[in-house]
């Protein structure tokens, strides 16, 4: 009998995510290292505040505990790797090749963990893991006050902490220049003081920070004299807000110049570490000096500002973003790997990818300057409107077609956020970034069962592709309802604080509201639909958020039934 318990406990430590039956703790000791750092610190106690907030668990530094979590460094994994082991008595062993390491071991081990009523059973999944791509970043848009922009400093602290779980290790944000009438608005002091906070947020969890805005974005200020001539746009791909420059006219070359100049000195403290120059969306000129724009005006100008950055911030990696190359062509492609073959030197990252399907330019001809390459997923706005306002949007099937047309080539990437609601689609992303060959519905599973309950994790998935199914607004079909089913059933075995978090709460209320929409075929009415998008609405903080596309539908109640 002996021997067959062994065999079952070497195979249940095989499968990620599994956790052996034993008697949940009420006390567990975190203990941290001596000569621990920023980052180790933050690892300790976020440990603690995710076990405290997910079941009855006491977690302390000291004294006698049912469990007991040894956090370590051990600089033989490999940069940002970790090594879950047993120690002692039964105690569990975080080493992290690096603090960062530490901090995505102790992320790992939260996920094959299990959070109940009765308290706290370490996960026993035991290993090495060392990340894939080098670029594991997220960019919040923070514009339309959306989540990024209204919720409180703590919310936002908490958020970026969960992310740092799942191994992402860089912070990309935008300065939208186009919405104020220079950096000494008022309007404009406060968003950058919220982006400084933010950033001083990600740089106690290990990331780096980068912020980017289309290269000639302009200022309402901005003089019609120095204005760009839109870009041709016969596919609706590129944007325009109507302030850009035009990098044909030197003096809106020197001024734009200097605009990038004091977008590094604003975010001097807490410090830069990338700069992405954008050309679309928004940005771009169509004049005859600098169009097509990715071939004439966006590379003069790109040069122009790399010059200024390199010898202000040498320290400073450029990513050059592609986003809409040649749509439709025009040579943009073309251009820029001529240019980076003949000097790459003012350029450290190719940045690629498109409203669709991944640009097949860098994979069968070639990165340009050979240079590493990242990618820019879509996961908020494809195919949805208002854009979470449905609740959780999660895309695994998408998300899995797309990073397969990658054929494993990237060095990481960004997927461009705009709120909370597409949380399930940040994990995917992050783990083909950790692990190239892991399977989109494996995230979901281990994500399910972190966030809800190992016992739930299968019949998440299953909700989850009902979801993405129904995803298309006026294509939802019978599954809606089998989903909605499931979801009730799930939620019968869910501990309160797992029912009452957030997470939880936006895949009950798409669950809900597709099956209402079936329901009334696709009509926007009734109690049970107004509800469900008030309490979107409340989760999001977008009260004041811009209409269309941040806030969920608002049904007013003298149309309630």
């Amino acid at each position: 009998m002996k021997l067959h318990l062994g065999l079952l406990i070497a195979t249940l430590t095989l499968f990620e995510g599994t956790c052996l039956a034993a008697v949940p703790a009420p006390v567990v000791r975190v203990v941290t290292p001596a000569d621990a750092g920023i980052v180790a610190k933050r690892a300790a106690l976020i440990l603690a505040r995710q076990i405290t907030a997910r079941c009855g668990a006491q977690v302390m530094t000291t004294g006698e505990a049912d469990c007991v979590v040894e956090l370590a460094t051990e600089a033989s994994i490999g940069a940002e790797g970790f090594k879950i082991a047993d120690g002692p008595s039964g105690h569990v062993r975080i080493f992290g090749n690096d603090e960062n390491g530490l901090l995505y071991g102790v992320g790992k081990f939260l996920r094959s963990s299990r959070f109940d009523r009765g308290g706290f059973t370490p996960g026993t999944w035991r290993g090495t893991s060392l990340p894939k791509c080098p670029m594991r970043g997220i960019y919040l848009a923070t514009h339309f006050n959306n989540y990024y922009e209204a919720a409180s400093p703590v919310e936002m602290e908490c958020y970026i902490e969960d992310l740092a779980l799942w191994g992402f290790n860089v912070l990309s944000v935008t300065y939208p220049h186009w919405q104020y009438s220079s950096y000494d608005d008022p309007a404009a002091r406060k968003m950058a003081e919220h982006l400084r906070r933010i950033m001083r947020v990600a740089k106690g969890v290990g990331m780096r920070v980068t912020i980017g805005d289309a290269l000639n974005s302009g200022f309402t200020s901005t003089p019609n004299e120095m204005r760009c001539t839109p870009v041709p746009d016969p596919l609706g791909r590129h944007g325009n807000f109507g302030v850009n420059l035009c990098p044909g006219k030197p003096v809106a070359t020197e001024l734009m110049v200097k605009n990038w100049e004091r977008l590094l000195d604003e975010f001097a403290d807490p410090g830069l570490d990338c700069v992405v120059y954008w050309p679309y969306d928004e940005g771009g000129c169509g004049c005859k000096d600098c169009w097509p724009w990715g071939a004439k005006g966006y590379l003069n100008l790109s040069r122009a500002v790399s010059a200024m950055v390199r010898r202000k911030c040498p320290h400073i990696k450029v990513i050059v973003s592609t986003w809409t190359f040649d749509t439709p062509p025009c040579g943009e492609w073309d251009a820029i790997s001529r240019a980076l073959a003949e000097d790459k030197s003012w350029a450290d990252f190719i940045q690629a990818d498109a409203h669709e399907d991944f640009p097949r330019f860098p994979l069968e001809r070639g990165v340009p300057g050979n240079l590493p390459l990242l990618n820019f997923p879509e996961i908020s706005m494809w195919g949805q409107g208002p854009w979470g306002g449905y609740g959780a949007n999660p895309l695994p099937a998408r998300l899995q077609r797309l990073w397969n047309q990658t054929e494993r080539r990237l060095s990481g990437g960004t997927p461009y956020s705009e709120g909370i609601y597409e949380d399930i689609n940040k994990a995917i992303c992050s783990q083909f970034y950790w692990d190239a060959e892991r399977p989109a519905l494996e995230t979901v599973r281990e994500y399910a069962a972190f966030e809800f309950s190992p016992d739930v994790a299968d019949q998440t998935v299953k909700v989850v592709e009902a979801f993405e199914k129904n995803h298309v607004r006026g294509e939802i079909g019978p599954c809606a309802q089998e989903a909605f089913d499931r979801v009730k059933s799930i939620e019968s075995m869910l501990t309160p604080q797992a029912r009452a978090a957030w997470r939880w709460r936006i895949v009950y209320l798409r669950a809900l509201i597709d099956c209402e929409l079936l329901k009334t075929k696709g009509k926007l009415e009734g109690r049970n639909l107004r509800d469900a998008f008030h309490e979107l609405t409340t989760i999001y903080h977008a009260e004041n958020a811009h209409s269309m596309p941040i806030r969920p539908p608002q049904i007013q109640d003298t149309e309630a039934k």
